[in-house]
C-alpha cells in the first residue's frame, strides 16, 4: 500500500474528489434516463391498450365532470352524443401535424343530458379558413386526454395556447380536467373533410435506453482512467527510485589520504589504457614521460 501513498497527496485527493463528483452525476443522469424510459414504456402500453379499443360511455371512465383522468385511462375511446356550440370555437395555436404548423380546432360539445366537453375536431393550417362545426345532434367518437394548464397564458381573442377548459368560452358545467380528440373515421378520413385528422400518437420509445447506457459507460470510464493514472504514477516513481540507486552504485569513493600517499588507482578509461598515479606530482611527471616516449616512437616510424 505504501507504493500508492501518493494518493493521499493534496493533488491526488483533489483529482479523486472531482472524479467522485462526476461519477455521482453520471449515475444520477443514468437513473433519470431509466425513469424516463419506464414512463415512456408505460405511455406506449396505455396507447396500445386504449387507442383502438371499442368506445365506451364517458361516465364509465369519469363519474363526474370534476373527475380527474387516470394515467391508464388516457386515450380511451368514448362515444358522445350531443351538439356542438360552434360560436364558441377557438384555435389552439403552435400545433403541428406531419411537420406542418397550424392550429387545432377546438369546439365545446354539449352532451345530451350531461355536461359540456371540449372537442378537438381536427387540424387546420389556415387560421382564416376554419369550417363551421356540424349542426344538430351529432355522435362523436373521440379519445380522452388530460386537460392542459393555461392559467398563465396570454391568449388573443379566438386563440388559446393550452387546451384548458377554463380558458375556452361556452364551457359552463363542463368537464374541467379533460378534453377529447375526435377519432378519424373508419375509412381513414377525417370526421370533417375540411379538417386534417389528428394522427395516432407515436409509439417510438425514444433514445432513453442508449442515453442511460452512455451515462453508465462514462462513469465506468472515469474510474478506469483514475486507476490507470495511479498505476502509471506508481510505476514512474518506482523507476525513478531504481535509477537513483543505480547512479549511487556507479559512484567511486576515493580515499584522499591514499591519494596524497601516492596510491595507484585503476582507471580503465584513461588514455592508452594506462594507470594514473594518485600523487599529483608523480602523476604529472609520469604523464610527461609517457608523452615524450610516444612522440619518440612516432618519429622513429
Amino acid at each position: 500500500m505504501s507504493r500508492y501513498s501518493f494518493l493521499f497527496s493534496a493533488r491526488w485527493l483533489k483529482y479523486i474528489a472531482m472524479a467522485i463528483i462526476v461519477i455521482i452525476a453520471c449515475v444520477f443522469l443514468a437513473l433519470w434516463q431509466k425513469d424516463r424510459r419506464d414512463q415512456r414504456e408505460q405511455e406506449i402500453a396505455t396507447i396500445t391498450a386504449n387507442y383502438s379499443a371499442d368506445p365506451v360511455d364517458i361516465t364509465s371512465v369519469l363519474s363526474t365532470p370534476d373527475s380527474t383522468l387516470g394515467t391508464t385511462d388516457e386515450w380511451t375511446q368514448v362515444e358522445l352524443t350531443g351538439e356542438y356550440s360552434d360560436s364558441d370555437t377557438v384555435l389552439a395555436r403552435n400545433r403541428t401535424v406531419g411537420d406542418e404548423p397550424g392550429f387545432y380546432v377546438v369546439t365545446p360539445f354539449e352532451i345530451s343530458g350531461g355536461s359540456t366537453i371540449a372537442v378537438v375536431r381536427g387540424f387546420t393550417a389556415e387560421q382564416d379558413s376554419v369550417p363551421p362545426a356540424p349542426q344538430g345532434e351529432q355522435t362523436v367518437v373521440a379519445h380522452l386526454r388530460p386537460a392542459q394548464d393555461g392559467s398563465e397564458d396570454e391568449n388573443p381573442k379566438g386563440l388559446i395556447k393550452a387546451i384548458d377548459p377554463a380558458r375556452i368560452p361556452g364551457m359552463d358545467d363542463a368537464y374541467s380536467h379533460v378534453y377529447v380528440e375526435a377519432s378519424p373515421a373508419e375509412t381513414g378520413g377525417s370526421p370533417e373533410e375540411a379538417l386534417t385528422p389528428l394522427p395516432m400518437p407515436e409509439l417510438d420509445p425514444g433514445n432513453h435506453l442508449s442515453y442511460m447506457l452512455q451515462w453508465f459507460a462514462f462513469g465506468i470510464m472515469i474510474i478506469i482512467a483514475v486507476v490507470i493514472s495511479a498505476r502509471r504514477e506508481r510505476k514512474a516513481a518506482a523507476e525513478a527510485v531504481e535509477h537513483g540507486a543505480a547512479a549511487e552504485n556507479d559512484m567511486v569513493v576515493i580515499d584522499k589520504a591514499a591519494l596524497d600517499a601516492g596510491a595507484k588507482i585503476s582507471q580503465p578509461g584513461s588514455r592508452y589504457g594506462r594507470n594514473r598515479w594518485a600523487s599529483p606530482t608523480v602523476r604529472g611527471q609520469a604523464e610527461a614521460d609517457e608523452d615524450a616516449l610516444f612522440e619518440e616512437r612516432f618519429r622513429s616510424q
